[in-house]
């Protein structure tokens, strides 16, 4: 079964290339960038195979639905494996610019939901390899509720194991002369949550929250005998404490059928699990 799995993930790539021509009718967003940095339509990823697609295709094999363009590159051993997707960042970030848009702050909440998303753990841990991978990604916005478009870089690095590995691995990565391999994708601007949509996300959690609490706080303000509390029934109000019998099928911690509580411990039923005057 787990070699079938592996076929149909496989068979979804294959499709997900042979439907996707790098920039045909593109949907409005970010992607002209793709036709400066050069690259190639080709896969060229690396450890790609029916059993084990690579990280670098996962976006193809999760979110074809979003990608509007991809390259690859697959480039000789360099002194800084990031350099292809640091500069596929930078042409994404300078037609973000001049499209009338900013990259939105890495530590926002629009740029981090997308990173993880996108990467999360789709990239395999660094661990002990010096071959490992990385990913790097950016959101273009037009204000704070307009998303242009969205930028992911995969890399396979090689960089690490030729120039500072030990002497057999330095060898052996140059006779063998693996590539770095980098794969490059612009997402459609649909499909990012915009910072906009993270402030109205907050203000409505602070609103339910506020909403919340003027219900609890009502609650215990009308407190009656015959209330149903989230602990029981009340049967005795003394000022801020009020005693409680609960269910014949519960008991208080010390056994008894009653206990007093206060009165600002008390909840609607079944709205907050009861601490029994604790």
């Amino acid at each position: 079964m787990a070699g079938q799995g592996a076929f149909q993930a496989f068979a979804a790539l294959t499709v997900a290339l042979a439907g996707m021509p790098a920039m045909a009718q593109q949907p409005p967003g970010v992607a002209d960038f793709l036709s400066t940095i050069g690259g190639d339509t080709d896969m060229k990823t690396s450890g790609s195979l029916r059993t084990r697609p690579s990280p670098q295709v996962f976006p193809l094999l999760d979110d074809a639905e979003e990608i509007i363009g991809y390259r690859f590159f697959a480039e000789k051993i360099t002194a800084d494996g990031s350099a292809t997707a640091v500069r596929a960042r930078d042409a994404f970030a300078h037609e973000c610019v001049a499209k009338g848009g900013r990259i939105e702050p890495e530590d926002g909440d629009a740029a981090r939901s997308f990173r993880d998303r996108a990467l999360g753990r789709r990239l395999p841990p660094r661990g002990e390899f010096k071959h490992f991978w990385s990913g790097i990604s950016a959101v273009c916005s037009r204000g704070p509720d307009q998303v242009l478009g969205g930028f992911v870089a995969i890399t396979y690095d090689t960089t690490e194991v030729a120039t500072k590995g030990d002497l057999g691995s330095r060898l052996i990565s140059h006779v063998s002369m693996i590539p770095t391999r980098t794969a490059v994708y612009a997402y459609r601007p649909d499909q990012i949550r915009s910072a906009a949509w993270f402030q109205r996300a907050q203000d409505s959690y602070v609103a339910d929250r506020e909403a919340e609490q003027k219900r609890r706080e009502a609650f215990r303000r009308d407190l009656a005998i015959g209330t149903v509390t989230n602990c029981g029934t009340v049967i005795q109000i003394r000022g801020p404490m009020v005693e409680i019998a609960v269910p014949p099928t519960t008991l208080t911690p010390n056994g008894q059928s009653t206990f007093w509580s206060r009165r600002d411990t008390l909840a609607p039923t079944f709205s907050t699990p009861c601490t029994y005057g604790l």
